[in-house]
């Protein structure tokens, strides 16, 4: 269930909320402004938190040169569905890291500090109002094709996310802004609305800007989807579906003297419990995972083990439109559901005890969270009683949709709550199992929202963008439980124009308070990001939501 639950396009990292990525001087000059202005944070806030991110285990100096040459494998628990940012899955199990590798990042959420980065953008900077943003590039960079990565490919590779035909998550992102091209290396972005945190928006969901010439003909962009062209530090040698991608080192990459790998293969392994043993058997190099019980297992071996606490959680999403077919568009059956079920008897029974028990959608340890408010679980007399409230005693039985991954952990898991919902409701709700091949899963999940009950996981560093897009209206597909309160809406929206810790902890205090009370999923354990590693190589960079950036991973010299 761990491995398969990452669905979304989640962004992830430990720490403080970061402000907009610049420059020494660009801070000075505008600490000098007057005026009115949203409160951004110009200087990244460093917090205690950032501890938590560390290394353990056997880690090796995360500092060491590494040498030229060598490859690594990677397990991962699915094959993707393509390789252009449109198609693929960007989460941190899904098919992130291997888009990191083709296509570079424009900017990332570093772990240690939460802030946002720059990689191949020099700056993203907003004005006074943070209406308008600027995003600058740095030269010289171009994709494998030769084309240049400029301002004007940027802005096309945005704007193909708002084809209807795509279905990309990230349409929701693009489709309010107004994008003009400056020059050849800045990008002029209009909001329709003031955000303090769009630099947020892009490493997460804006990330991946692919070849100009692959969006030239519908022709040039289907074959993307298997032969993507990109301005990373690596480029698709081979795929055999179902087995393994395998990625040779692009000569022509921009940072001279990089990546140090002549090659990385992504090989499929559905069932990623045994990954630590794997690596330990140098069958394998790198994992990511949030299963906490493999991560306990790599530390006994003496693996290298880096570590990221998570907002978001491991959950039971409810589908709460109000739709004929769709019992849980009922908040009261809806808690009811989550009254039934035991987070601590699940963490015991599939994860050793070894996972974080959730509170709700935000972390114990973020700095935007009330540890104080606790959504509901665990009472089964109360679930029983609603339960029978909303089958009229029996007399109106009702039937649950629960789609599933086909992986052995998540199926195992659903079938006990499938019996305790069940038991506890004394039979007069059905359960029904729907287990699916990942990428069907995602197809019912995200787009056709054809099920009452899904398991999913949320990956989150920051409530912006992703917990944004999954609880406010307008989320779009990110919003896979067409959940809708006014309430939380106006607090999403008045968190975001702060980047000050205090008025988006106030902001987010009345959001989980609206949740206790609507119930639209139930988190059981909280998110975690764990990249595992053998122990010669070093490099190892996670970013957002457990992401790896490439351009620095090699062999210890």
């Amino acid at each position: 269930m761990h491995e398969f639950a990452a669905l979304t396009r989640s962004f992830g990292v430990c720490g403080e909320i970061g402000g907009p990525v610049f420059t020494r001087d660009q801070v000075r000059r505008r600490r000098s402004r007057g005026g009115r202005r949203i409160r951004v944070a110009w200087l990244a806030l460093v917090m205690v938190v950032a501890a938590a991110c560390g290394s353990s285990g056997g880690a090796p100096n995360p500092n060491a040169t590494p040498r030229h040459g060598g490859g690594v494998t990677v397990l991962l628990p699915g094959d993707a569905r393509g390789l252009d940012p449109y198609t693929a899955n960007i989460a941190n199990q899904a098919d992130g890291s291997r888009l990191s590798a083709l296509y570079d990042v424009l900017l990332w959420s570093d772990p240690a500090t939460g802030t946002v980065r720059p990689q191949m953008a020099e700056s993203l900077i907003p004005d006074r109002d943070g209406l308008v943003w600027t995003l600058t590039l740095k030269g010289g960079i171009r994709f494998g094709d030769g084309a240049k990565l400029d301002a004007m490919a940027v802005k096309r590779a945005w704007e193909k996310h708002k084809d209807p035909a795509l279905q990309s998550p990230a349409a929701v992102a693009v489709a309010p802004l107004k994008l003009a091209v400056l020059d050849e290396l800045r990008l002029r972005i209009e909001l329709p609305s003031a955000n303090a945190n769009f630099d947020r928006t892009v490493a997460h969901s804006l990330n991946f800007v692919p070849s100009p010439r692959t969006l030239d003909s519908p022709e040039a962009f289907a074959a993307s989807r298997t032969a993507p062209v990109g301005a990373g530090p690596y480029r698709l040698r081979e795929w055999v579906p179902g087995s393994h991608m395998t990625f040779e080192r692009n000569p022509d990459y921009w940072q001279q003297g990089k990546p140090y790998l002549d090659t990385v293969t992504f090989r499929v392994d559905a069932e990623t419990t045994a990954a630590a043993k794997a690596i330990d058997a140098k069958d394998a190099d790198i994992v990511v995972s949030s299963d906490p019980v493999l991560l306990v297992q790599a530390r006994g071996l003496g693996l290298p083990v880096d570590e990221i606490p998570l907002n978001g959680g491991q959950m039971l999403a409810f589908n709460t439109r109000k739709l004929p077919g769709r019992p849980l568009a009922d908040p009261n059956l809806r808690r009811a559901v989550a009254l039934s079920l035991n987070g601590d008897e699940i963490n015991r029974l599939y994860s050793d005890g070894k996972g974080r028990l959730a509170k709700g959608i935000f972390a114990s340890s973020s700095p935007i969270a009330n540890i104080q408010l606790t959504m509901p679980q665990n009472d089964p007399t109360q679930a029983a009683a609603l339960f029978a409230a909303a089958t009229d005693n029996g007399g109106k039985p009702l039937k649950l949709v629960f789609a599933v991954p086909s992986t052995p952990k998540a199926v195992a898991m659903a079938e006990y709550m499938k019996e305790r919902i069940e038991s506890v409701s004394s039979r007069q709700v059905r359960v029904d199992l729907v287990v699916e091949d990942i990428v069907v899963y995602s197809k019912r999940v995200l787009f056709d929202a054809d099920f009452d009950i899904a398991t999913y996981g949320l990956w989150a560093e920051d409530a912006e963008p992703l917990l944004y897009q999954f609880l406010h209206s307008s989320g779009g597909p990110t919003n896979l439980t067409g959940y809708q309160n006014p309430e939380v809406d106006s607090a999403l929206e008045a968190a975001r124009l702060s980047t000050d810790r205090t008025v988006r902890n106030e902001a987010y205090t009345r959001v989980q308070m609206r949740l206790i009370n609507d119930v639209p999923f139930f988190v059981f354990l909280e998110s975690l990001a764990g990249c595992v590693t053998s122990p010669d190589l070093t490099g190892a960079q996670l970013f957002n939501d457990g992401l790896l950036l490439w351009d620095r991973v090699g062999r210890r010299g």
